[in-house]
C-alpha cells in the first residue's frame, strides 16, 4: 500500500543514511564488527544510548552476547546473564515474532530487575529472523534520556537492520559449523587428523618453552578388523565410539585425543614431568579401552595396543614422532596386545606394561 503523502525530508534523509550504512555493512565479514557497525547506525538513528545482541543459550534459554555503546553502564550483572526464553521483553518478542517498544521499562510488567538496576529507561526489541525461526534479538536501549517518538520510517529501518543482523548471525553459525566439522571426526566427535597436526606442533613448542615432556601415542584396536568383517560396520562403529569415550574419560583436560581413521587413534599428553607420568596415563587408557570394550555388540570385546614416544627425549619432527609412536604400537601388538609400549630414547631401554602388571621404575 502506497503512502498518500510523500515522505518528509527528514524521512528521506533517514532512508538515505540507512542505504549508505547498508552498503558499508555488506563489506564487513567479521560478525562482531558487523553487529557493532549496525548497532551504531541504529542507535544514532533512534537517538539511543546503545544496543545489545541476545542469542539462544541452549534449547530454552537466552543470553546477552554483544553490546554497543553501553560501556558507561555496569554490565557485570548482565554480561553473562542467562534467562528463560519466555521472560522479559525479549521473551515476549521471540514468542510473538513482533517488535516491542517499551517507553517506560521500569514500569513495564515485563521488566527484569537486573536491567532496571542497570538504569534501563526504555528499549526497543526486534527479533532476528533466520531461515527456520528466530536466531536471536536486538535490544535498542535508552538510559540517559527518554526516547523520542518512533516514526514508521524509523521502525521500518530498524526492522531492515534486524533482518540483516539475523542473516549475518545465521551465516556465522554456518561458518562455525563448517569449521568445526573440518576439524572433527563426525563418528566419534574427536578431533581429526587436521586438528592433530595443529596441536602437535603447538605441543612441541610448549614442551620446549616450559621445559616439560610431551608424549605422543598411537592406539590401535586389537581384533577390530575381524569384528568389523563378521558383524558389519555398525558394530565396528559402536566399538569406535566406545573407544573414544574411554579415552576421553581418562585423559586430562589439556591433553588431546584424535581419530586418524579406521581404528587408529592418536593421543597427545602434555605437561609431563617424567616418563612415569606418561606411563601412568597410558596405562589408564589401555585399561579404560578394555573396560569399555566389554560393552560392545554381539558379546564381542576389544582391547587396545598403544605405542608412544616422548618428546624431547625423542627429539624429532611431527612426522617422525608419529612414525616412532606407530612403531612402538606394533611392538605392543606383537607382544599380545592389551598393553602399551614406550619407545626407548636413551640406552636405558623401552618401557612396556600390561594394565594389570606393576610398573617397573625404569628411566630413559
Amino acid at each position: 500500500m502506497q503512502n498518500a503523502c510523500p515522505p518528509s525530508r527528514n524521512e528521506s534523509e533517514q532512508w538515505q543514511a540507512a542505504v549508505q550504512a547498508t552498503t558499508k555493512l555488506l563489506q564487513i565479514c567479521s560478525f562482531p564488527e558487523f553487529f557493532n557497525a549496525a548497532a551504531q547506525t541504529l542507535a544514532g538513528l533512534l537517538n539511543a544510548d546503545g544496543a545489545a545482541l541476545i542469542v539462544t543459550d541452549g534449547p530454552t534459554r537466552l543470553r546477552y552476547r554483544l553490546f554497543y555503546g553501553l560501556d558507561h553502564v555496569d554490565q557485570t550483572p548482565i554480561v553473562k546473564f542467562s534467562f528463560p526464553d519466555d521472560q522479559g521483553t525479549v521473551g515476549r518478542v521471540l514468542t510473538t515474532g513482533q517488535f516491542l517498544f517499551t517507553p517506560d521499562y521500569p514500569g513495564s510488567a515485563s521488566a527484569m530487575p537486573e536491567f532496571v538496576s542497570a538504569g534501563l529507561r526504555a528499549n526497543l526489541v526486534l527479533p532476528l529472523p533466520g531461515p527456520s525461526g528466530f536466531v536471536g534479538a536486538i535490544a535498542i536501549a535508552w538510559l540517559r534520556e527518554d526516547p523520542l517518538a518512533l516514526t514508521p520510517a524509523m521502525l521500518a529501518i530498524a526492522e531492515l537492520f534486524a533482518a540483516m543482523i539475523g542473516s549475518a548471525l545465521y551465516r556465522e553459525g554456518l561458518e562455525r559449523q563448517l569449521h568445526d566439522h573440518s576439524l572433527t571426526d563426525p563418528l566419534t566427535e574427536l578431533p581429526n587428523r587436521r586438528m592433530l597436526a595443529l596441536r602437535l606442533a603447538a605441543a612441541q613448542e610448549q614442551a620446549c618453552r616450559n621445559q616439560t615432556m610431551m608424549a605422543l601415542a598411537v592406539l590401535d584396536l586389537d581384533g577390530f578388523k575381524t569384528i568389523n568383517d563378521r558383524f558389519g560396520h555398525s558394530a565396528g562403529d559402536q566399538f569406535l565410539r566406545l573407544t573414544a569415550d574411554a579415552i576421553r574419560g581418562v585423559i586430562r583436560e589439556n591433553d588431546l585425543a584424535a581419530r586418524m581413521g579406521g581404528d587408529e587413534f592418536v593421543i597427545i599428553l602434555e605437561d609431563l614431568r617424567s616418563t612415569h607420568d606418561a606411563a601412568s596415563v597410558l596405562g589408564l587408557i589401555v585399561e579404560a579401552v578394555a573396560k569399555h570394550g566389554r560393552n560392545g555388540p554381539h558379546g564381542q570385546t576389544v582391547t587396545a595396543s598403544l605405542g608412544a614416544t616422548i618428546y624431547p627425549l625423542d627429539l624429532a619432527g611431527p612426522e617422525a614422532l608419529l612414525k616412532n609412536a606407530d612403531q612402538a604400537m606394533y611392538i605392543a601388538k606383537r607382544a599380545g596386545g592389551n598393553q602399551f609400549h614406550v619407545r626407548a630414547s636413551t640406552p636405558a631401554g623401552d618401557l612396556a606394561r600390561r594394565p594389570s602388571s606393576r610398573l617397573m621404575p625404569q628411566n630413559f
